[in-house]
């Protein structure tokens, strides 16, 4: 009767692991999805924000429609909301600021995604 005992006691403390640790494993699931998804918001910001360097730049793009541009790719066809974007040129380079939040999984929650981006001017004939 004792290995009985000793079988169903094992048999407990396993369960009562699982029931422990489940919780565990699920938040650290969620985090690392969310860790994913914040990190894809700032990489589209960066690749718009590139992008938008090389039509001014190169294509001669005037700057505010370049910057309308990119807050529709953004703010309208992506995941970020409020999104911000400013374009300084000088005669050598054009600067790409992108600034956006990037929504969380959690209702109410987000991450701050700011990113920056420089193209040389093309000399133009």
């Amino acid at each position: 009767m004792t290995a009985v005992a000793l079988r169903g006691s094992a048999g407990t403390s396993s369960s009562l692991a699982t029931v422990i640790m489940t919780p565990i494993v699920v938040v650290l699931a969620l985090a690392s999805v969310q860790a994913a998804l914040w990190g894809h918001a700032r990489t589209e910001a960066r690749v718009v924000a590139q992008e938008t360097a090389a039509l001014v730049a190169r294509a001669a793009v005037a700057p505010d429609q370049a910057e309308r541009i990119a807050v529709d790719l953004l703010g309208t066809q992506g995941d970020l909301r409020n999104v911000e974007v400013s374009i300084s040129e000088d005669p050598s380079m054009v600067l790409v600021s992108v600034s956006a939040q990037a929504p969380g999984i959690v209702r109410g929650t987000f991450a701050a995604v700011s990113v920056r981006a420089v193209a040389p001017t093309e000399v133009r004939p």
